[in-house]
């Protein structure tokens, strides 16, 4: 497998598709005074072919708009909406966790675990296994961004956001485990493998003793 196809199998193992995280009926972020155009999706990575936009009678358009920068998920409005809260704005799309580019390091530190060399493919019987080490790469990533939250408590109701954290982890924990699972069955001899590669012959010293 290729860089494209691994991206791909992660992605699906991930649950980080183009189609895995639906936003429906969101209100961008930004002033809305009339003149303001730039506004933000709530969630960064958006996937581009999946935006649509609703305002007044414009319904789920995908013109009316541009976007700007994808990671960040800024957008323009062609014409800037009102400033009442009448009319109908938002947006309707999927986003994704991670870039290309982010997993292309995920693979290439799973690479790395399976005794591998970065940016070197490695025997199509271990992709399994790399797959199972990028998702614990991914859950760790996940994880960092609650690290350093604490749990809260305003208006009658709380927050635990380091309790995420430690789910994402032990996800990453048991995908790790898995990993390992592949690794070692890869490289048990079974089945076809079962065949020495190489073996020994010994033979006994007949017990006769021929006449001298």
């Amino acid at each position: 497998m290729d860089y494209t196809a691994l991206i791909a199998r992660a992605r699906v193992e991930c649950n980080d598709t183009a189609s895995s995280n639906p936003h429906f009926g969101e209100t961008p972020t930004g002033v809305r005074d009339a003149a303001n155009t730039v506004f933000r999706l709530l969630n960064p990575n958006p996937v581009p072919t999946s935006i649509y936009y609703t305002y007044g009678a414009t319904s789920r358009s995908q013109a009316g708009f541009t976007l700007l920068d994808g990671p960040s998920g800024y957008v323009s409005i062609t014409a800037a909406p009102d400033a009442g809260v009448t009319q109908p704005f938002f947006f309707d799309y999927f986003s994704q966790w991670f870039l290309d580019a982010d997993y292309q390091q995920m693979i290439d530190g799973a690479t790395e675990d399976l005794g591998g060399v970065a940016g070197q493919l490695m025997d199509a019987g271990l992709n399994s296994a790399l797959i199972q080490f990028v998702i614990s790469r991914f859950w760790k990533r996940r994880a960092s961004t609650y690290a350093n939250q604490y749990a809260s408590a305003a208006g009658g109701s709380s927050a635990a956001p380091e309790s995420v954290s430690s789910q994402y982890l032990a996800l990453a924990k048991a995908a790790t485990s898995e990993g390992i699972r592949l690794m070692t069955a890869f490289y048990t001899r079974h089945g076809k493998r079962n065949a020495p590669a190489s073996g020994t012959i010994t033979n006994q010293i007949s017990p006769y003793t021929p006449r001298r």
